[in-house]
């Protein structure tokens, strides 16, 4: 019996399952050289694939990297609602609230450990540079200040914390927490995301 080649694997990856593979490969090359000097042959070559191949599925490097992108706002987005129920039970069921919240800090912290690629591609490529990027961006960060600030909201009612300014302290705690990702999960890459929560 004749060995499957290379090409005959190929053909029989599932269409999703292999635009998963092309992302993948795009995100390390994005991750690793930048998006502007990242080529569509570097992610062929990191992909393993035929230049046909990439453009059935993507027509351009700025499509596949717009897709990077996309994944992991989604990503994000379904962290911060999962956050939010766990919390908004929490308090709803006289539970520790605060046990709660530092649960939420891990999930968010873990998620950004275990997808480095995406996490440098966002911190250092999409903030601030191009419209469409720093646009969801944007996005995303005003839907992470809302759901907090209905968090701080719910808090302050049961008094729980005290009444404050909640924009200013929606604000501050975003802002804080990107700067611990930057900062202590980017930079120092031997840091324990539960040690980190509880110092958090």
């Amino acid at each position: 019996m004749k060995k499957p080649t290379d090409k005959a694997k190929r053909e029989r990856m599932p269409a999703e399952k292999r635009r998963s593979m092309i992302l993948q490969a795009a995100a390390e090359v994005f991750a690793e050289k930048g998006y502007r000097p990242s080529s569509v042959n570097d992610i062929i070559q990191r992909a393993g694939i035929a230049r046909g191949t990439f453009y059935l599925y993507f027509d351009s490097k700025r499509e596949v990297f717009l897709q990077v992108i996309q994944s992991y706002f989604e990503d994000i987005a379904s962290i911060l609602w999962r956050n939010h129920a766990d919390l908004e039970g929490a308090l709803d069921e006289g539970g520790d609230f605060l046990a709660a919240w530092r649960r939420n800090i891990v999930n968010i912290l873990d998620y950004h450990r275990r997808h480095p690629h995406l996490t440098s591609i966002v911190y250092r490529e999409a903030l601030g540079r191009d419209e469409d990027f720093s646009e969801r961006v944007d996005e995303l960060s005003r839907l992470a200040r809302r759901i907090y600030r209905e968090e701080f909201r719910m808090m302050a009612e049961r008094g729980l914390i005290r009444r404050c300014d909640l924009d200013l302290v929606t604000s501050t705690v975003v802002g804080g927490m990107v700067y611990v990702i930057i900062e202590h999960l980017m930079q120092k890459k031997r840091v324990k995301v539960q040690a980190l929560a509880d110092e958090i």
